[in-house]
């Protein structure tokens, strides 16, 4: 594996992911890391609501990215309690909720893992209400492109 804390354009591990999860019939691939604990997407990081508490991978084998320092940032201003830590994948198979950022897609909520529908099947309110939050960060803080 590479070093996940640089920027390169050895991205194989993740275009073949990405590949496996097309051919499964799935929007993207979860990632795990080499201990075996859920690291990111092929091309998104994720978050997920355990017990109460937002969750969020250690970046032990994906890189620390813009978009998920935000939303960690906007999370923790909106009053959440945010954890970054190992997350197994049983934790994402019954989490409430389960969402994951990105530059372009910013906050889009997971429904579905692996064929088990995630808490009640919708996107879950924490997801909408970060979703809202980071929207308007991005419209009073970001450089509006012509």
């Amino acid at each position: 594996m590479l070093d996940p804390k640089i920027h390169h354009n050895n991205l194989i591990n993740s275009i073949l992911a990405k590949m496996e999860a097309t051919l499964a019939g799935a929007d993207d691939a979860l990632m795990l890391d080499g201990r075996g604990f859920v690291a990111e997407t092929n091309a998104t990081h994720l978050f997920a609501m355990i017990g109460g508490v937002l969750a969020t991978p250690r970046t032990v084998a994906c890189p620390e990215g813009i978009t998920r320092a935000t939303v960690l940032t906007l999370a923790a201003q909106a009053g959440l309690d945010v954890e970054v830590r190992d997350i197994s994948l049983a934790e994402m198979y019954s989490a409430d909720e389960v969402f994951c950022t990105g530059t372009m897609g910013e906050i889009a909520g997971v429904t579905q893992l692996d064929g088990r529908v995630l808490g009640d099947g919708n996107i879950g309110p924490v997801t909408k209400q970060l979703a809202e939050v980071y929207q308007a960060h991005a419209r009073s803080s970001g450089t509006q492109v012509l």
